[in-house]
């Protein structure tokens, strides 16, 4: 059976979406203060592996807590909202078949509660 990170053409496909979807993070008002003070290279690199390996890519994401990682950042479910709406136009940009971003932006969306705190 042939992966979803197969069939769009690897690492350096999702490489591409990963550069495009964080461009348009750091040009949101809103979203762009969470990220002031990160490293965009690291973090890039890392989202790709975590996507690479979630689309059945080889394994080289490192896992984390994602509770952990993400608490003091105190992302909203409005803003976690808008970050996988930017996925998803990511995603199409790059000729993701719909029913395959659907299948991604679910996977997404199931981390959620791990993400984004109730306020």
């Amino acid at each position: 059976m042939i992966t979803l990170y197969d069939k769009y053409g690897g690492f350096d496909t999702f490489s591409m979406v990963v550069g495009n979807f964080y461009q348009k993070i750091l040009d949101s008002e809103e979203l762009s203060p969470y990220f002031e003070k990160v490293n965009m290279e690291r973090l890039m690199s890392h989202q790709t592996q975590f996507i690479a390996t979630a689309l059945g890519g080889p394994d080289k994401y490192e896992s984390v807590d994602l509770k952990i990682v993400h608490a003091p950042y105190k992302i909203t479910v409005p803003h976690f909202n808008q970050v996988v709406e930017l996925l998803e136009e990511s995603l199409d940009e790059a000729s993701i078949e719909q029913e395959d971003i659907r299948s991604i932006i679910t996977l997404i969306a199931g981390l959620m509660d791990k993400i984004a705190v109730n306020e």
